[in-house]
């Protein structure tokens, strides 16, 4: 209703009041009742009239300052996204995760500038701890029709966020962007619950880096994705402050580990970076030392080697060197194996002998507890090559109940078969063999022993 005396203030410059007053005046002067009646009914008409155009004019109006003229999007891990009037008003408010409704709480921000609602929204998250010193990034997207005014837009709520932040002793690492309409985008947000501006980042980076994928990468917070940024360089993307990463162990301590295990000093570091692999923030690292080159990944919290690995520098020159007669033993190699791993009962233990260039190595399998351990060693010296450490689901059944469960499957459990291997993958193994006429491949439940799928396949 206000909005409504408003608008008829401005358009209606003669009041209702005044109207009255108007028409009072005039009956005063009248002499005659014949004569008065058409003017009484032509100030009625008149008035009637005003007030008709004052409320088609006001609603005009009201729809006017309802319609979306840019949408800005704030993601930290909560994510809100506030579309805006004409007048840089808030005319709805649209969450995108729990966090996103937790900072908002009972906050009412329709009908405040963008510029109060974003105070709120970042005093909400500051409060709240979403935004500190080990998590300091910001995504602000700005997406509309005028790209003039989404530039504008975006710049001045960057700045005056950085200096919010700053207010409250953090530096802060803001990436902004604007963005056009982009139906993609938009089928992804919905899809995957995300922003759109959430959204266009995670496909610069997938872009950039084969590796990646949108579902590993759509619950990564900003301060997770900003680090990838900073490794994949892409475009359309204004970074501006430091990404922080206090909440890693950092590169000294990487150097200390790493060095430790290999037992080599000062080596000439080639990379050390910041990633995401396999569920969780890494560190890989590579450095070559005497014409090996050596390879970790190590969990970026808490500093664990998930994989390490040492190869060969190629030569130029062809290496006609004959493969060296195998020195140390399979047990020794085990006891090696299980001695590096610190670990004292195994299962699903498997060992193999292979030729790779003409060294001779060992390729060495086993399970403890839910971790699942691969080596590669030097065959003549028990030097490991190369190694990983997977995170399994704790299996019921052995390696050995697989392979009868699949043979038995297919009608063979008493009957020789060729090629038989059994392999354990994250909740389940890999179960495979030949016969005369058929190729088989198993999946069989690791915990229950259910058979998951399979193929049987004619030979060529």
């Amino acid at each position: 209703m206000n909005k409504l005396y408003n608008a008829f203030e401005k358009v209606a410059p003669n009041d209702f009041e005044k109207i009255e007053e108007r028409i009072h005046t005039e009956e005063m002067s009248t002499t005659t009742a014949i004569e008065v009646t058409p003017k009484r009914r032509n100030y009625k008409f008149a008035f009637i009239a005003s007030i008709c155009a004052v409320l088609i004019i006001s609603s005009f109006i009201l729809q006017n300052n309802n319609t979306v003229f840019a949408t800005v999007g704030v993601d930290v891990n909560p994510s809100v996204e506030l579309n805006l009037d004409n007048k840089e008003k808030v005319v709805e408010v649209i969450t995108h995760n729990k966090d996103g409704q937790k900072i908002l709480g009972d906050m009412k921000l329709e009908g405040s500038h963008i510029d109060v609602a974003m105070n709120a929204l970042i005093g909400s998250m500051l409060k709240e701890g979403y935004i500190n010193e080990l998590k300091n990034s910001l995504l602000i997207s700005v997406t509309g029709e005028n790209k003039v005014e989404n530039e504008r837009i975006r710049k001045r709520i960057s700045r005056e966020i950085d200096d919010l932040l700053k207010g409250n002793y953090i530096d802060g690492a803001i990436i902004s962007q604007t963005l056009n309409k982009n139906n993609d985008l938009e089928e992804l947000s919905e899809r995957y619950n995300i922003s759109i501006g959430k959204a266009e980042i995670i496909q610069q980076l997938i872009q950039k880096n084969k590796k990646y994928t949108f579902e590993k990468l759509k619950d990564l917070n900003v301060n997770e994705l900003n680090i990838l940024l900073s490794k994949n360089e892409v475009n359309h993307v204004q970074i501006d402050g430091k990404v922080s990463t206090k909440k890693y162990i950092g590169q000294d301590k990487v150097k200390e580990i790493v060095q430790n295990d290999s037992q080599i000093f000062k080596p000439k570091y080639q990379k050390i970076e910041l990633d995401y692999d396999d569920g969780k923030m890494v560190y890989e690292v590579e450095f070559i030392h005497d014409s090996m080159e050596y390879d970790y990944e190590l969990d970026a919290i808490s500093g664990k080697i998930l994989k390490g690995d040492r190869e060969q520098v190629k030569s130029e020159k062809k290496n006609d060197k004959k493969p060296v007669e195998e020195v140390i033993s399979k047990s020794k190699a085990k006891e090696i194996a299980m001695n590096h791993a610190k670990v004292k009962e195994i299962t699903n233990y498997k060992i193999e002998k292979d030729n790779d260039d003409g060294v001779l190595e060992y390729e060495i399998e086993f399970v403890s507890g839910n971790k699942k351990y691969e080596y590669v060693m030097n065959a003549s010296n028990g030097k490991i090559l190369k190694y990983e450490i997977k995170t399994i689901s704790l299996q019921k059944i052995t390696s050995h109940q697989a392979k009868k469960i699949a043979l038995k499957h297919a009608g063979l459990l008493n009957q020789k078969v060729n090629d038989l291997e059994v392999e354990l993958e994250d909740h389940y193994y890999e179960v495979s063999f030949e016969t005369k006429s058929y190729e088989y491949e198993y999946k069989i439940d690791a915990k229950s022993g259910k058979i998951i799928n399979y193929e049987k396949e004619k030979r060529d």
